[in-house]
C-alpha cells in the first residue's frame, strides 16, 4: 500500500522535474505489484495496473510509441478485474482511460475497446441507480465518454457503431419512462403505486387551485391576462408564486416515490441497447431514411440511415458544442423567451444561417438522392427548430427568401397564440361548410402550388418542399411506437375551448366534427374537465385537443394542458395513471408542446413526447406559441387531407403548404359572412376592455393624488399605473390591428405565408 500511495504522490507532485516525478512513480508501482500480486490482492493489483497504464500514458522520457504500448497493456490488464459488473466504477475509469490513450495516439479500435468498457460500467451502474435524477447524473457525467467512442467509430469508418453509441447516449430518461409505463399497459397497477397516484392527483389539485386564483376574475377579460391566457407571450421560466413552487417540490416528492416502486427504475428490467440492424426495421421502405443529428465537442454529425443499404455520414466540421448549439440558443431560445418579436422577425435569416452551417444543400445532393421520407432525430437545441423550413438551394432563395421580415398584415402584425403574443388578440372562428369542396374545387396551378413535387434541384425552396418529415427522440422511441398495435377504424374524441376564451375553437372543432366521427366533444369549461378528458383519452384513439397550454422550461414535468376545472401536467402524463394503450393520435392545437429545454443528455420532455410515453403512436404538436387563426386552419386542412388517406407527414406538409398559399380573396369567398359577423364582435370587445382599463387608470390617479410623491403609498400606486398604461397601449394596438384586418383581409395575396404561421408544427412518431 505504502509503495501505490508514494507511486500516486509522484504522479501528483508539482514540485521537482515533471519526467522524473513519474519515473519515480513508475518505479514505486512496480514494487507495490511485487505485494499486490493478482492472486492474493485482486482488486489492489488492478488498481496498480491502471495507475501504471496512466503513468506510461504521461510518461515523458523513452521513446512515446512504446509508452502507449506499455500504457495499453497496463489498462487491460487491469480491465481483467475491473468489469462492468463486479467494479463498475473502477471500470469506467480504467476504460476511459484506456479510450483517452489510444484515442490520443489515433488507434481507433483499442479507443472502442476501451471506451465501450466505459459504457457498458456507466449503463450497469445506472440500471442499478432507483432515482431518476441519479441515472440522469450518470449519463451527464461521462457524455464525454459517448462523444469520444462516437467519434472514434467514425474515424475507423464504423458508422453503424457510432450510430447505436448515438442512441445509447440520447433520451434515456424517456426510453425508461416509455418502457416502464408499457409495463402498465393492461391497466393493473400495484396498490402501493395507485396510493402514490392519488396522493399525486390531489396535490396537483391543491396547485390548480392556486393558478386559479392568479387567473383575471373581470368579465370578458379572460383572454388579456391570467394564467393560460392569451395574451402570455412567453414559455414560463419558473413557478408563479412561491406557494405553488412548494407545492410543485412536494409533488415532485411523490412523482420520485412513485418511480420508486418501478420495475426498471428497481433494476428488475434492464433496456438492452439497439442494434444498427434493429434500427433499419423501423424504416417502411427504400424511399425513407432516418436523419440522425450529433454535436461533438468540434463538430456536428448528421448520420443517414437507409433501409436497405450502408449509413453515409454528413459532417459540419467547426459547428461544436460551443460553436454551434451554443450558437442556436443565444439566437433562438434565448430571442424567443427575451424579445419576442424581434425573434419572430429575425427567423428567416436565422433559419438560413442555420441551413448554410449545417450544409443542407450538401446534405441533399450527396446523401438523400431517391430519398422521399426524412425521420428526423434532432440533437440538442435542434429540437427547437422547425427543420422543415430550412432553406434548400440558400444562393438561390438568399434574396427573397422564406421569412425573415414582420408580416406585411397590419392585423396579424405579431401572430397570436392560445398564450398571446404581443399586440394580437384571439382570431376568429372560420365559417361551417367544412373544406372537401373547397380542396376538389382548387386548379391545376393551385394543386401544384398545393402540393410541390417531392424532387432535388429546381429554384429552390425549403426542406418540406422536397421532403415529407417526421420526428422522433432516438430510435429506441420509435421502436416502441411501432410496436403497438395499429388500431383500425379509430374513435374520435374534441376537447375544444376548455376556458371559454377562444374565439376560433368552437369553428375549428366544428369543421372537424363534420369531417370525421367525432364519438364525444368535450365543450367549453363546464365539460372540459380533467376528469373527463382523462375519460375521454381512455376511450377514443384519437384525441383533437384545442385550448391553452404552456411550457415550463425550468419544471417540464409542469408543463400543462389548462383545463376548465384545473390542468394535465407533463408529469402526470409520464405516470402509470396514464396509460393509454388504445391511444393511437394526438393532435395538440395549443402552445408550446413540443417547446423543451433540452439538457446534455439530449431528454425532450414534452407534453408531445408525454403522450408517446403515454402509448399514443403519433402526435401533432407546436415548437412555439402559434397563431390562432392560422392553427384553426391548419387544423382543418390536415384532418382534410388524413381523410383523403394521406399518411401523418403528408397531410401535415400538404396542410402546411395549404396554409402558405391560401390568399385573402379565398378566405372571404369560403368565410366571409362568419368573419364579417365576428371581427365586429372581437372590436367590440377590446373597445369594451379598454374602457374599463381606462376607467381604472382614472381612478388609480385620483388615488394617487391624494398622496405626496416619494411616499410608499405614491410609489405603489405609480407602479400600478405603469402596468395598467402597458396593458392600455397592449390592447389599444390589438384593437388598431383588428380595425385594419377588417379593412385589408380580403386584398391580401397570402396572409399566413410568413414562417411564424405555418412552419411551428411537427408531426412525430409513426408514419
Amino acid at each position: 500500500m505504502t509503495q501505490h500511495n508514494l507511486g500516486t504522490a509522484y504522479s501528483n507532485r508539482i514540485e521537482g522535474v515533471r519526467a522524473a516525478n513519474i519515473e519515480l512513480a513508475i518505479a514505486c508501482y512496480r514494487e507495490a505489484l511485487k505485494v499486490r500480486t493478482r492472486e492474493n490482492y485482486p482488486e489492489d493489483w488492478a488498481m496498480t495496473q491502471n495507475n501504471l497504464g496512466a503513468a506510461y500514458s504521461d510518461r515523458i522520457e523513452g521513446v512515446r510509441a512504446k509508452n502507449i504500448e506499455e500504457a495499453i497493456s497496463y489498462f487491460r490488464l487491469a480491465l481483467e478485474i475491473y468489469t462492468p459488473t463486479a467494479f463498475p466504477f473502477n471500470c469506467l475509469t480504467t476504460g476511459r482511460n484506456l479510450g483517452n490513450t489510444a484515442f490520443t495516439a489515433g488507434f481507433w479500435d483499442i479507443a472502442l475497446e476501451g471506451f465501450e468498457k466505459a459504457i457498458q460500467a456507466v449503463e450497469k451502474s445506472r440500471s442499478w441507480a432507483t432515482s431518476d435524477d441519479i441515472r440522469q447524473q450518470m449519463i451527464a457525467e461521462s457524455i464525454g465518454v459517448y462523444e469520444k467512442a462516437i467519434q472514434a467509430a467514425v474515424n475507423n469508418n464504423q458508422l453503424e457503431k457510432a450510430i447505436e453509441y448515438c442512441d445509447r447516449t440520447r433520451a434515456q430518461r424517456l426510453v425508461d419512462l416509455m418502457h416502464s409505463n408499457d409495463l402498465y399497459a393492461s391497466g393493473e397497477i400495484p396498490p402501493e403505486v395507485q396510493k402514490y397516484l392519488d396522493e399525486f392527483e390531489a396535490k396537483q389539485q391543491e396547485i390548480d387551485a392556486e393558478v386559479e386564483q392568479l387567473r383575471n376574475p373581470s368579465e370578458g377579460d379572460k383572454g388579456l391576462a391570467g394564467v393560460g391566457s392569451s395574451s402570455r407571450s412567453r414559455a414560463d421560466t419558473s413557478a408563479y408564486t412561491k406557494k405553488i413552487q412548494e407545492l410543485e417540490g412536494e409533488k415532485q416528492q411523490i412523482w420520485e416515490n412513485i418511480r420508486s416502486l418501478d420495475p426498471v427504475l428497481a433494476g428488475q428490467v434492464q433496456v438492452v441497447p439497439m442494434e444498427f440492424a434493429a434500427m433499419q426495421q423501423l424504416i417502411d421502405n427504400s424511399q425513407t431514411a432516418i436523419l440522425c443529428f450529433f454535436t461533438t465537442q468540434n463538430d456536428t454529425h448528421v448520420f443517414v440511415i437507409y433501409k436497405d443499404k450502408a449509413p453515409q455520414i454528413h459532417t459540419c466540421q467547426g459547428e461544436g458544442w460551443a460553436s454551434f448549439q451554443k450558437w442556436i440558443d443565444k439566437g433562438w431560445l434565448s430571442p424567443y423567451l427575451e424579445d419576442r418579436k424581434g425573434w419572430w422577425q429575425g427567423m428567416g435569416e436565422f433559419l438560413s444561417q442555420l441551413s448554410r452551417r449545417l450544409k443542407v444543400d450538401e446534405l441533399i445532393g450527396n446523401c438523400l438522392a431517391g430519398i422521399e421520407e426524412l425521420i428526423v432525430i434532432p440533437h440538442l437545441y435542434l429540437h427547437q427548430i422547425p427543420l422543415a423550413a430550412l432553406p434548400v438551394n440558400t444562393l438561390a432563395t438568399e434574396e427573397g427568401g422564406h421569412g425573415g421580415t414582420a408580416p406585411t398584415n397590419p392585423g396579424l402584425e405579431s401572430g397570436n397564440s392560445s398564450l398571446g403574443v404581443e399586440e394580437e388578440p384571439p382570431q376568429p372562428p372560420l365559417a361551417k361548410g367544412g373544406l372537401k369542396s373547397e380542396i376538389s374545387a382548387l386548379t391545376k396551378e393551385q394543386e401544384s402550388l398545393l402540393s410541390p413535387p417531392l424532387s432535388k434541384g429546381g429554384p429552390g425552396g425549403v426542406l418540406s418542399d422536397y421532403f415529407l418529415i417526421r420526428y422522433i427522440p432516438s430510435c429506441r422511441i420509435l421502436e416502441y411506437c411501432s410496436q403497438r398495435p395499429t388500431i383500425e377504424s379509430p374513435k374520435y374524441g374534441i376537447v375544444e375551448n376548455a376556458t371559454d376564451d377562444l374565439y376560433f375553437t368552437p369553428f375549428e372543432c366544428e369543421q372537424i366534427a363534420e369531417i370525421v366521427t367525432v364519438t364525444e366533444r368535450l365543450k367549453g369549461s363546464q365539460q372540459a374537465k380533467v376528469t373527463a378528458y382523462r375519460n375521454l383519452a381512455q376511450n377514443v384513439n384519437v384525441i383533437h385537443s384545442s385550448h391553452h397550454a404552456v411550457s415550463r422550461l425550468d419544471n417540464p414535468l409542469e408543463s400543462r394542458l389548462f383545463l376548465g376545472d384545473g390542468s394535465i401536467t407533463l408529469g402526470e402524463l409520464m405516470t402509470p395513471g396514464w396509460r393509454l394503450p388504445q391511444l393511437s393520435d394526438v393532435f395538440m392545437s395549443c402552445c408550446e408542446t413540443n417547446l423543451g429545454d433540452t439538457e446534455i443528455t439530449d431528454n425532450l420532455l414534452s407534453l408531445g413526447t408525454g403522450f408517446l410515453c403515454a402509448g399514443a403512436r403519433s402526435v401533432v404538436s407546436t415548437l412555439w406559441a402559434v397563431d390562432d387563426f392560422a392553427t384553426s386552419l391548419f387544423s382543418i386542412f390536415y384532418y382534410q387531407y388524413r381523410l383523403e388517406g394521406l399518411s401523418r407527414p403528408e397531410a401535415l406538409r400538404r396542410a402546411q403548404v395549404r396554409l402558405r398559399t391560401i390568399s385573402g380573396a379565398e378566405l372571404k369567398g369560403l368565410y366571409q359572412p362568419q368573419i364579417d359577423a365576428l371581427l365586429p364582435r372581437i372590436i367590440g370587445d377590446l373597445k369594451r376592455k379598454l374602457n374599463l382599463v381606462q376607467e381604472e387608470l382614472e381612478d388609480l390617479e385620483s388615488q394617487q393624488k391624494k398622496y405626496k410623491g416619494g411616499t410608499a403609498e405614491y410609489k405603489e400606486l405609480e407602479e400600478k399605473l405603469n402596468k395598467k398604461t402597458e396593458e392600455e397601449v397592449e390592447i389599444g394596438k390589438r384593437k388598431e390591428g383588428y380595425e385594419s384586418l377588417q379593412k385589408n383581409l380580403y386584398t391580401m395575396s397570402n396572409p399566413f405565408d410568413d414562417l411564424i404561421y405555418w412552419s411551428g408544427f411537427i408531426c412525430q412518431g409513426l408514419h
